[in-house]
């Protein structure tokens, strides 16, 4: 079949969301269908486009079928300026296409965001084609529950924005059981929203030799003689607390530990936890690298730490896809979240880390004490085998070919 993959993000961007389409894209294609993607031009999280993607208005990759679309507003991360950049994809998108006349037999898009999806059923309309819509956080609800929404127009808006597209998807997918449970709440159709959940691609993120361990750790200039805890991941407003991350990091029963810190992403907030450690302890800050690079760094580490906000199981259910690759790298995480979502069960189930409550430095601190007691190799490389088993990124992008 002819499939239109309509994304806001897509390679070379290292997100989540990205890698999530992209291992759909490949699926598909490993499948015998004809993949067209047509995403905006690459800018997150670094909040500028890429560089090699500003010298022409419309980017072309020939070899994988890519289209990269202008999008404005790009280095803007407020509120407002954020919505203009959707927009912007929102009117541009679907007019590039309509002249381009593709008729795909299925249109795929993944939200948030929600306006790249709604440009997406639009044109799946226009054209006669099947809609699939991949959710990977429930819009507007978490946005309302971290306080990025809080207008009532823009509440209401939006609302209206997410109904119709439930009400008009042919299939619709979600990354964990609390958020189906909430989909199915607002659908008619029960039978109309499915699970795949994300993982990791365990032959790029797994275990490495003590040997190789020292060799990264050399090429990027990070201590051979001291625990590396690692956070990797954007630093943007959102469901990460960056604020408690930076008070764990400098807690006085933190003084006396031998630790570096080894931080991979950017974002608005990037800034503050560096001005919050800067001159108190030992740190090294990567914006951005390849997969690849972000996984040998995260095997070369000891400890992930992911902490997250009080976020209800129904709103933001979906398990970090950074605790998927830690574990799969072979190393165990200290994660903060509520104890009654999935996300908890899990990571229970796995075993692989000491889990906290969220909103609370004290326990963030104990939990890191009580991960210290264990044998931290050999829990981890029990975390890989659990991935493996359950979580394996191709596997769980495969189940998308049953739905088709």
């Amino acid at each position: 079949m002819k499939i239109l993959f309509y994304s806001h993000f897509f390679k070379p961007e290292t997100g989540a969301a990205s890698v999530r389409a992209d291992y759909f894209v490949k699926a598909l294609r490993s499948a015998g269908h004809e993949v067209l993607i047509v995403s905006s031009k690459p800018n997150y999280p670094l909040g500028k486009i890429f560089d090699g993607f500003n010298k022409k208005l419309i980017v072309k990759n020939e070899k994988e079928n890519i289209i990269y679309l202008p999008i404005l507003f790009v280095s803007s991360h407020s509120a407002l300026g954020r919505l203009f950049s959707y927009l912007s994809y929102f009117t541009f998108s679907p007019i590039y296409l309509l002249f381009k006349n593709y008729k795909p037999d299925i249109v795929i898009s993944s939200s948030p965001p929600i306006f790249t999806s709604l440009a997406a059923l639009i044109y799946s309309k226009i054209k006669g084609s099947k809609f699939i819509f991949d959710i990977r956080d429930v819009w507007p609800d978490i946005g309302i529950e971290l306080g990025i929404l809080t207008n009532k127009f823009s509440i209401k808006g939006l609302s209206v924005i997410e109904k119709c597209l439930l009400k008009n998807s042919d299939k619709i997918i979600v990354t964990a059981e609390g958020d189906k449970k909430n989909i199915l709440a607002k659908l008619n159709n029960s039978n109309n929203c499915e699970i795949i959940f994300n993982g990791a691609d365990t032959d790029i993120f797994k275990p490495r030799t003590a040997v190789e361990k020292e060799n990264i750790r050399d090429k990027f200039s990070i201590p051979k003689d001291k625990l590396v805890i690692i956070y990797f991941g954007s630093y943007n407003h959102g469901m990460n607390d960056i604020e408690t991350l930076g008070d764990f990091l400098i807690h006085e029963k933190l003084k006396n530990k031998n630790f570096h810190f080894l931080s991979i992403g950017s974002g608005d907030n990037l800034k503050n936890l560096i001005g919050k450690i800067n001159g108190k302890i030992s740190y090294t800050s990567i914006d951005s690298l390849p997969m690849e690079e972000v996984a040998q760094l995260v095997a070369a580490s000891d400890i992930s730490i992911i902490p997250r906000k009080n976020i209800r199981n129904d709103t933001g259910g979906n398990i970090p896809v950074k605790c998927y690759e830690s574990w799969a790298s072979g190393i165990p995480v200290l994660l903060s979240n509520i104890d009654d979502a999935e996300v908890s069960e899990i990571f229970n189930k796995c075993g692989s880390g000491v889990l906290v409550g969220p909103d609370n430095i004290e326990t963030l601190v104990d939990g890191f004490d009580n991960l210290l007691k264990n044998d931290l190799n050999k829990i981890g490389l029990h975390g890989r085998q659990f991935v493996i088993d359950n979580f394996d990124r191709r596997r769980q992008s495969e189940k998308l070919l049953s739905l088709l």
